[in-house]
């Protein structure tokens, strides 16, 4: 099983945003991944790190079932009842939906910020900014 962290920073000052992604292959590889972003609420910022995690899990090759964490119990909650009440959020929310629900077999967790591995991945790519 394929063990996948994701998680959002964002500077409300600034609006700039950072996210990040750690995962842990069948294998036992880690790897991580990290973007930088501007303009995005706390809450789009979650969803674009959720439809990334999801992104970066259809690339792995030959992997079948899939454990994702989050600390964000509004994007946990969306998706485990498929419905996201912000309008302004929609397109970013179906976009992870349709990718979460195109994994073969994927599980969803929430995690409390301090176990969520991709949190200091997440505020390493908004550092990167300042």
């Amino acid at each position: 099983m394929v063990h996948i962290y994701f998680d959002a920073a964002t500077n409300q000052t600034t609006g700039d945003n950072g996210i990040g992604v750690w995962i842990k292959s069948s294998d036992g590889t880690v790897s991580t991944f990290k973007r930088r972003m501007q303009g995005l609420t706390s809450v789009h910022a979650e969803l674009a790190a959720c439809a990334y995690a999801l992104e970066q899990a259809h690339a792995l090759k030959g992997e079948t079932s899939f454990m994702l964490y989050s600390d964000a119990e509004v994007i946990v909650r969306a998706l485990e009842q498929r419905f996201m009440k912000d309008a302004s959020a929609k397109p970013l929310f179906l976009k992870a939906l349709i990718a979460y629900d195109e994994l073969p077999t994927v599980f969803l967790k929430w995690v409390p910020r301090a176990e969520n591995r991709a949190d200091v991945i997440a505020r390493d790519a908004l550092n990167e900014m300042n």
